[in-house]
């Protein structure tokens, strides 16, 4: 008989591939056979899900330099965790909207009290609803961008390169984002009110995990990860300033060629007409 994944040439008594390491199935596929597969992947204590969710908490610089070390089987793979992150985030997004579309309209509207005119609420809207249809994209963009500062806060550090800054922030982000996302359902389905204020500690809890684990990989002191937190956090505004800047231009030039510039200032002068 041959492997069904590789084609390697085995013996019936084999239970596993000697060449590509997959199990050997020998019997039809039964709901006996399928839940023991779900349960074994996804149920077990110790499988490498559970077990990465348990050390990002406990040990995160185990998990990290693991992978960067080469050791792959041990934890979850860091695009397989960052996956993940990204399926829950999709999945709680429609949840959301699905079922509990008064949450999206109440914040939407909080955020759109700040606005001076309907074409400004309009336009403001439009950008968080294509927030919310690109999340994934901004999600993975936002990965080189937090890999590139810690790399400028961190250039007195020899110990990781760039792109083993991009699989920290990978596995940190991914986590945060899980964990997060878990929160918000908990209090959609147990107490309601407790997502605004969650959802205002969401960046700060984001920002004290991501320095628990520098600090774990960087073996600091509680001073130094401060000092290398605010240096983080003003590097990180600088970059917001002008990717603002950037993204703002590019509006207005996008404005300008559909016509909704002119009805914004239109609008505006109207109401200072009043």
């Amino acid at each position: 008989m041959h492997c069904k994944n590789c084609e390697y040439s085995l013996e019936t008594s084999h239970k596993f591939c000697a060449n590509c390491g997959a199990k050997i199935i020998h019997n039809r596929l039964t709901l006996k056979s399928l839940w023991n597969d779900f349960s074994e992947r996804f149920l077990n204590y110790d499988n490498t899900l559970f077990k990465t969710v348990r050390h990002m908490f406990s040990q995160p610089e185990v998990v990290i330099e693991s992978y960067i070390n080469g050791t792959r089987k041990r934890y979850l793979n860091v695009f397989n965790y960052f996956a993940l992150a990204i399926t829950i985030t999709g999945f709680f997004t429609f949840f959301f909207l699905k079922f509990y579309p008064e949450i999206f309209t109440e914040a939407m509207d909080f955020m759109n009290s700040s606005q001076q005119s309907e074409q400004q609420r309009k336009m403001f809207s439009n950008f968080m609803s294509g927030i919310f249809d690109y999340q994934s994209l901004m999600y993975f963009l936002m990965i080189p961008l937090l890999a590139l500062i810690s790399k400028i806060v961190f250039h007195n550090y020899k110990k990781y390169n760039y792109t083993e800054h991009a699989v920290i922030y990978l596995y940190a982000y991914s986590h945060t984002v899980v964990l997060i996302n878990v929160i918000y359902l908990f209090c959609i389905i147990v107490y309601n009110p407790l997502l605004s204020y969650i959802t205002l500690l969401s960046i700060p809890l984001s920002v004290l995990y991501v320095a628990y684990v520098l600090k774990r990989l960087y073996r600091l002191s509680f001073k130094k990860i401060v000092l290398k937190t605010l240096l983080f956090i003003g590097v990180g505004l600088l970059f917001y300033i002008v990717i603002t800047i950037i993204i703002g231009i590019i509006m207005i030039i996008v404005m300008f060629l559909d016509g909704s510039f002119m009805e914004m200032v239109e609008e505006q002068r109207r109401l200072k007409g009043k």
